[in-house]
């Protein structure tokens, strides 16, 4: 692995530390292979699987097999979010009588969580780290390169482009904006990971990235990129310079933000600007050119949703009946809730309303570890910059408020990422004090 040789972990359940447990580097391996496979969605299985999830299985096997053999010391970190929205979706499917169908989307919560699960075995190895980072952040620079190349070629077998996005780019993901959360997210990983290791390789990588993104013509992972920098900038600054000097640039941020929607916003016609865009170049037309319709649409999705939420008895409709449910309603727009914090209030009820938000409690103390704390020698080589994994996190639950992020293969390997990283800390320090 570019040549950089990784120690073996000693055994730290108590008692006699043993040498030579075993790396795991089959299970290392199988995992990087598993998040290669991250974008490739498109053609996709039997209930919208992938071959991503055939991978997941196998590691998930693998970890256990492992974990039981070394007798791994193993937590499930985001068991309590995770088993509310279970919990949530299988009590509002039964009540509602909802179809068998919507017993696979409750086998992929279980699946996303335990392949989480095993990623954060990572803490005991840190050769899962360096497989998962790198196949990561190697595979989004290989994977933007080629697709823009494809996109300006005009190969739409490749590029994804098909009449019902106009000219925007999907890839191998089926749709745009799925594409384009995927590719911000990977921007930041490559950002925390400094990979490519060389500066001019990276530099060209993140070109490639932004440049892939553009082609998506997703208007929210524009925003979600924009949130990203932003926050990127004020925690390096707050790692470097310190609280006084972060709290000051967010301070600024959110000045400079008031400013502009309070004094200028209102000055601009929207309207007109999206006329111009709409009647522009190709790729502005189908993008902000038509935001204008996507937020009116949202709208009235949320409105809708709300109306039928209080028409029910906050118990739930079953997972993945939004749809289903405004169509038996007669409901003037029928579609999917595109929001997660809607969809889990309609379809999980208020059981999965509260797992929800303690899995964001979860993720967002994780986070904030990442932000103040540091990684042992052996992780701060491969993840040099933790604290923009953690930016992470306020990223896609922006992103949540316009998709439905929660069944996104890679914000799940995200989570397994920063569980590893931040259970490794109290790791080192117990190792530091025995």
């Amino acid at each position: 692995m570019s040549g950089v040789t990784i120690a073996a972990p000693q055994r730290a359940s108590g008692g006699i530390n043993r040498p030579g447990l075993p790396r795991g580097d089959v299970l290392a391996s199988m995992m990087g292979l598993t998040v290669c496979l991250l974008p490739f969605l498109v053609p996709a299985g039997p209930g919208n699987t992938a071959l991503a999830d055939v991978g997941m299985t196998l590691c998930i096997g693998l970890a256990l097999l492992w974990a039981v053999r070394e007798h791994l010391p193993v937590k499930l970190p985001y068991l309590v979010g995770g088993a509310g929205l279970l919990l949530g979706g299988a009590f509002a499917a039964y009540v509602a009588q909802a179809p068998v169908g919507v017993g696979l989307v409750l086998a992929q919560d279980v699946l996303l969580l335990a392949w989480a699960s095993a990623l954060a075995l990572g803490r005991h190895n840190p050769a899962i780290v360096a497989a998962v980072t790198r196949a990561w952040c190697r595979t989004a620079a290989v994977y933007s390169g080629v697709m823009v190349a494809s996109y300006i070629l005009g190969i739409n077998a490749l590029s994804g482009v098909s009449g019902k996005d106009g000219v925007r780019a999907s890839y191998t993901f089926g749709d745009p904006n799925l594409a384009g959360n995927y590719l911000v997210v990977s921007l930041f990983v490559m950002a925390a990971c400094k990979c490519p290791q060389s500066v001019g390789v990276r530099r060209i990588a993140y070109a490639l990235v932004i440049t892939a993104i553009g082609f998506t013509g997703s208007n929210g992972a524009m925003l979600t990129l924009l949130v990203g920098l932003v926050l990127s900038v004020t925690v390096t600054r707050y790692r470097r310079h310190g609280a006084l000097v972060g709290l000051t640039t967010l301070a600024a941020s959110m000045l400079v933000a008031g400013l502009v929607f309070v004094f200028v916003m209102p000055r601009v016609d929207l309207g007109q600007i999206r006329e111009a865009a709409a009647g522009s170049i190709p790729l502005l037309r189908d993008s902000f050119g038509r935001s204008g319709s996507s937020t009116s649409e949202r709208a009235t999705i949320v409105r809708e949703g709300t109306h039928l939420f209080f028409q029910g008895d906050a118990t739930g409709y079953g997972p993945a009946r939004t749809k289903a449910t405004l169509a038996a309603n007669q409901a003037p727009y029928v579609k999917e809730a595109h929001n997660d914090y809607l969809a889990t209030l309609l379809e999980r009820g208020l059981i999965g309303t509260i797992g929800l938000l303690a899995l964001g409690i979860a993720i967002g103390v994780r986070c904030f570890r990442l932000v103040v704390g540091s990684l042992p020698e052996a992780y701060a080589g491969l993840v040099p910059r933790p604290w923009l994994l953690a930016v992470i996190g306020p990223v896609m639950a922006t992103a949540a408020g316009f998709y439905e992020v929660l069944h996104f293969r890679h914000l799940w390997t995200l989570l397994g990422l920063v569980a590893a990283l931040v259970l490794v800390m109290p790791d080192q320090q117990k190792k530091r004090a025995s």
